[in-house]
């Protein structure tokens, strides 16, 4: 019994009792969430049926039944109804809750049913003479094809399973022994199908198997269905694509029921031995030129015999007419075993293995017209030659191509191409919209461009090759090709060093088509780290590509990332070639760093061994001379480590740190990695589970950005490790700082490091502190503190991530530890009135000052304001050059506004018995400055050679300039090649060389050095054409190397320099230069802003051998964050660990050659610069050796 029990409020439960009151039980037809029932009943009889609702509100139901078996309303399909050509269709209308309509099948068992609906909604069961469930179609819509098993008769039940009222048609054909079929028999080529029979199937009669392809033919739309046996059973899952094996004797392909208005069609049917209607062709298309012709009515196919041996290859190019149609080839041997099927495309290149003759086989839309291009693979004729180039910008071979035309052929004659290759193009439209296949004769393609211009190719020597150009864009287009010899015998450059880190290889490439080859010799065990570093990525701006070969020219790698990884052979071939480029050079630096042998680890990597527990700061700067960093350090699968630091880099870009596997040197393996944030320099580097356990390298690399590029990174431990001590800020010194600017401080605690994230808050306002440096016992760390837009008052120090109570101190929360003062006022620019040189002050005659030396702690206030002809107001600060003569101990003295504090600062530093000359400008407060003298006792001079005012209409601007040398007595610059003798003078011309004005100078910025002297002396620097002031600028010893900084009106556009005794050279190297319009100065400090001994500024630690370290100056200690042009600077060197010079640059531009600090192994020296300011840096570059430097500011200069 069938009941469909529908309820409108919520579920139902039901229960049907049989006549003597046994419980019949029943099961869903289709699923519990639909009331349609199923009962097998045991007796006749009235039964009862109970229906109770389960929602618990009003509920209306509605119940139906039919008895399956025992109904006379079933209604019959007989055979004249089932034919599979034309079905009856049945209509019928499902009331809402029925039980449903029956029809009873005029079939046997055995037989194969194909029962269709038109509404997914109706259920299609088949139930046999004992009401056992044959078949069910479910809640589909496809046909339900069912092979009849049991006892007939069979009826089917037809029920809307959601229990809605619904319209349906129905039909129900015999799919086994189909009646009713249009016959089809094989067709000949150049035969067009039938399209008038209207039958629904077809009999596709087959006399000799082998492989056929069929389908329905409709004018103007398409038609689906598909191919069964005789027997009903479904035909191969292969033949659903209309080509498949068909053995002899009948084959039945039907529309699928869903069709219903198939009308009236034909069918194709063609053998892949098919040989009636084939015409022969030639298969040198791109000399004698492409087949034409027509398609006939819909459905037809064209077959072209070839002449082409087996064993060859061809390409099948397609150039369909204006208002033609492209033509789908497939081609097969004499055995109608496929070789290829090239579809409707452009290109195809097709093997041809079996056995001669080979037909090609064409399709294409109906009475249209066709081109196709048969050619073989091996042949020459009509394909351009294509020459080999160097690696240059030249290219090789030109390639036309048009929409029309699309592919254009080249030649590779068997003598004139290398057993390896690299092929590139750039074209008119400058994107990637075609590809270059290089093509043997027997059709293998040695080698394709696919998603970038560019490839690698292996190819046999002594075999001809030739490459097919194809154009997949709009419009037209010319390509520009290139194939380069990258095998054993290239030329190419060697690597400028092979060590990790070493000297780069550096190429400027000046085209699209520009490319470079390094050859890096190895022993197959040797391990390298290949790359080609630009500042872009590929993906977003111009950069480079680089590819590697092997020994043999088998590509290695590809990069895709920061690097290759390669190992295994004995030489390797670097190709790198511009990307993306647009009319400007692209610079790339290509290392090629050996990291391991066979023994392990290459030495400058074991020479530093870390710990995953924890290592202290290391820091360095990364050049192009010494670009990378690398320890060892030992793992064990599951640990984690966190690498935190400090980078130069400014901008997104950072240096990356790796962390790599001396077992699995592959870029593709994942058990060690280091990942980082975007923009952040750092990583947390771990060893996954599966991970070898060994010894790993840590490696840091420029990555993508510009050098020289400064770093300090600092080990902590994270997971499987010895943790450290937790981080636990007490205090911060300075306490208080000016709103408006960032200034240094030290957090004091313990567990601090680079990593720890400190902030400053108050009420919903926070500001991160960014770390600068820490000491190694994890006790003092110097960090940055930004007061930009922060409003003055109290601000709590916080620990990210910690709870607190506001108010209450606890481990990491600092409550108001920090003051925000109120801002400074901006300075008021000054100009520049030169002056003298005059002695303003000399203790040993009593000049300026009290006649007597100056003994510790002392201080001599100097008067500089209306005196000498120094106004006696409006003065802001005074430029001088002070000497300490004589003194009885190591010290220094320190020069300031008068009144102020002592600051921390130096200005001249000394050695017992010295006589040390430094140029000093300094704030002017109650019209003087203050002397101090820390230690022993020492006389002062002072020689005032200009001053700075704030009076309107006064005074000069200074424009600096790059530094850049004036003088040099040794070579000839400037002046004669010659010493300068006892009372010598040299004029310097100035105006109007190297990019100072001719005229309208009025005072020059230039470091002076004086160089071996004979004996004990001075120089004095003066205006050209004055009588020698009695003061001095330089004073030295004999053998010493002495710079100062001198500030030197201008007359005659010259200057000029005395020696008072003995020989010397002489070296000037301007920074800058006075003039009506420029920049201003103004004072500030002096302040400490930079000392590697602690950190303070920058880094900790001496700076290296062409080592260098930068200085934020702007935005800084009052530095205005724009604006800036230059800044004065006290720089001092101390812990020089062998002789050399300091240079004072602009950060971000080329190192200059000149210099402004000179020393000797253990000095301490000072010397005033005034530096350009380009990015909001300053770089100090150490020559040689190891030092320590510090820098004081005094005053900045602002447009």
């Amino acid at each position: 019994m069938l009941l469909q029990v529908m309820g409108t409020a919520g579920w139902t439960h039901t229960k049907l009792t049989a006549p003597g009151g046994a419980t019949v039980t029943c099961e869903n037809v289709i699923g519990s969430s639909y009331g349609a029932l199923r009962c097998p009943t045991t007796e006749a009889g009235t039964h009862t049926l109970e229906v109770r609702s389960t929602s618990g509100s009003a509920n209306t139901i509605s119940v139906s039944y039919a008895p399956l078996l025992s109904t006379t309303a079933c209604k019959t399909v007989g055979a004249a109804d089932r034919r599979l050509g034309a079905p009856t269709v049945f209509s019928g209308t499902l009331p809402a809750g029925s039980a449903g309509d029956c029809y009873g099948l005029d079939l046997a068992a055995g037989d194969v049913l194909r029962a269709h609906a038109s509404s997914w909604r109706v259920l299609r069961t088949v139930y046999d003479a004992t009401g056992k469930e044959i078949c069910s179609s479910g809640q589909s819509s496809s046909a339900l094809d069912c092979k009849l098993t049991g006892t007939a008769p069979f009826r089917t039940s037809v029920m809307s399973h959601p229990g809605t009222a619904e319209t349906y048609d129905f039909t129900a054909a015999r799919l086994s022994d189909p009646e009713g079929c249009a016959l089809v028999e094989p067709q000949a080529f150049g035969v067009s199908p039938d399209l008038s029979p209207t039958a629904r199937c077809r009999t596709l009669r087959v006399a000799q198997g082998a492989a056929y392809s069929f389908g329905p033919v409709k004018q103007d739309a398409e038609l689906y269905g598909a191919l069964f046996a005789r027997n009903g059973t479904p035909a191969a899952p292969e033949c659903s694509q209309g080509s498949c094996d068909l053995a002899p004797g009948d084959h039945t392909w039907t529309v699928d029921p869903q069709s219903t208005d198939a009308a009236a069609f034909g069918m194709r049917f063609h053998s892949a031995k098919e040989t009636r209607g084939c015409t022969a062709t030639h298969d040198n298309g791109l000399a004698a030129g492409p087949v034409a012709g027509t398609f006939g009515g819909p459905g037809q196919r064209l077959c072209l015999t070839l002449p082409t041996a087996s064993g060859q290859g061809v390409y099948l190019l397609g150039r369909p007419p204006a208002e033609g149609t492209s033509a789908a080839v497939t081609v097969f041997d004499s055995a109608g075993a496929k070789q290829c099927e090239a579809g409707g495309s452009t290109f195809h290149v097709c093997k041809l293995t079996g056995t001669a003759p080979f037909r090609a086989v064409l399709s294409g839309e109906a009475n249209k017209a066709y081109q196709l291009v048969i050619h073989r693979t091996g042949e020459a004729a009509g394909c351009a030659a294509w020459p080999q180039t160097a690696f240059d910008g030249t290219w090789g071979a030109q390639a036309p191509v048009t929409s029309q035309v699309r592919q254009h052929c080249l030649s590779l004659p068997a003598d004139k191409h290398s057993t390896a290759e690299m092929i590139d193009y750039t074209n008119e439209q400058n994107k990637v919209n075609g590809g270059v296949h290089l093509v043997d004769p027997s059709g293998t393609t040695a080698c394709s461009t696919a998603i970038s211009s560019t490839t690698l190719c292996r190819l046999t020597a002594g075999v001809q090759y030739t490459a097919m150009v194809v154009f997949t864009g709009y419009g037209s287009d010319t390509y520009k090709l290139v194939r380069r010899d990258i095998s054993p015998t290239a030329k190419c450059a060697a690597p400028a060093s092979t060590k990790v880190g070493g000297q780069s290889t550096p190429f400027d490439l000046t085209s699209a088509l520009d490319a470079r080859c390094v050859r890096v010799g190895a022993a197959a065990t040797d391990k390298f780290w290949l790359s080609s570093r630009a500042l872009n990525e590929p993906r977003y701006g111009p950069s480079t590509a680089m590819m590697a070969v092997d020994a043999d020219g088998k590509p290695v790698c590809r990069q895709l990332g920061l690097s290759c990884q390669v190992t295994g052979s004995t030489s390797y071939v670097m190709v790198v070639l511009a990307s993306g480029y647009k009319d400007k050079p692209i610079h790339t630096d290509v290392d090629t760093w050996k990291v391991a042998t066979a023994t392990g680890w290459s030495p400058e990597c074991t020479a530093d061994k870390l710990s995953v527990d924890g290592f202290p700061a290391r820091g360095g700067v990364l050049t192009e001379s010494s670009s990378a960093y690398c320890a060892v350090i030992d793992v064990q699968p599951g640990q984690a480590f966190n690498v935190f630091g400090t980078t130069s880099a400014p901008d997104l870009a950072k240096p990356q740190v790796n962390l790599l596997s001396l077992t699995n040197w592959d870029s593709s393996y994942y058990g060690y990695q280091c990942v980082g944030g975007s923009g952040e320099f750092g990583a947390r580097c771990q060893t996954l589970h599966f991970a070898d356990a060994g010894q790993a390298l840590l490696l840091l690399n420029p990555a993508r950005t510009a050098t020289p590029v400064e770093y300090s990174i600092q080990g902590v431990c994270d997971t499987g490790c010895v943790r450290p001590p937790s981080q636990d800020p007490k205090g911060i010194s300075p306490s208080a700082g000016p709103a408006g600017t960032r200034t240094d401080a030290v957090v004091s605690g313990t567990g601090l490091h680079l990593g720890t994230k400190l902030k400053l808050k108050r009420d919903d306002t926070e500001r991160g502190l960014t770390a600068v440096s820490v000491n190694p016992e994890g006790t003092a760390l110097t960090v940055k503190v930004d007061t930009t837009d922060l409003t003055p008052g109290q601000y709590d120090v916080l620990l990210d991530g910690v709870g607190y109570t506001s108010g209450v101190p606890s481990r990491g929360y600092l409550p108001k530890a920090y003051t925000v003062t109120a801002p400074v006022p901006a300075a008021k620019g000054s100009r520049f009135v030169p002056h003298g040189p005059s002695r303003f002050l000399d203790t040993r005659d009593g000049t300026g000052a009290v006649k007597q030396r100056v003994g510790p702690g002392g201080v001599v206030t100097l008067q500089v304001a209306g005196v000498k002809g120094i106004p006696a107001s409006g003065v802001t600060a005074v430029v001088m050059n002070v000497t300490a003569v004589q003194p009885t101990e190591a010290g220094h003295v320190m020069v300031y506004p008068n009144g102020q504090a002592t600051p921390k600062v130096s200005n001249l530093n000394f050695a017992p018995g010295q006589i040390v000359p430094n140029l000093v400008t300094v704030p002017v407060v109650n019209g003087k400055v203050d002397l101090r003298n820390n230690a022993g006792s020492v006389d002062l001079i002072a020689d005032v050679t200009g001053y700075y005012t704030d009076q309107a209409g006064a005074g000069s601007a200074l424009n600096p300039i790059t530094p850049a040398r004036f003088l040099d007595t040794r070579d000839g610059t400037g002046a004669a090649k010659q010493r300068v003798g006892p009372g010598g003078v040299v004029t310097l011309q100035v105006a109007g060389v190297k990019g100072i004005p001719a005229s309208g100078v009025t005072a020059v910025v230039m470091n002076v050095t004086a160089v071996q002297p004979t004996e004990a002396g001075h120089v004095t620097v003066y205006p050209n054409g004055q009588a020698a002031p009695g003061v001095s600028n330089l004073n030295f010893t004999p053998g010493q190397i002495v710079p100062n900084l001198v500030t030197v009106p201008v007359v005659n556009g010259k200057v000029d320099l005395r020696n008072n005794s003995g020989s010397v050279d002489l070296i000037a190297d301007v920074t800058g230069y006075y003039a009506a319009t420029g920049s201003a100065f103004s004072a500030a400090g002096p302040v400490r802003l930079l000392d590697t001994r602690d950190g303070t500024g920058a880094r900790a630690g001496a700076v290296g051998p062409g080592g260098s370290v930068s200085l934020q100056v702007t935005g800084t200690a009052g530095v205005p964050a724009q604006g800036v042009t230059a800044v004065v600077l006290n720089v001092t060197v101390t812990n020089p660990t062998e002789a050399s010079h300091l240079i004072v640059h602009p950060h971000g531009a080329t190192r200059p050659g000149v210099s402004n600090l000179n020393y000797t192994a253990g000095q301490t020296v000072a010397n005033l610069v005034v530096v350009p300011v380009v990015d909001g840096r300053v770089t100090f570059y150490n020559n040689s050796g190891t030092a320590d430097v510090i820098a004081d500011l005094n005053g900045y200069f602002t447009s």
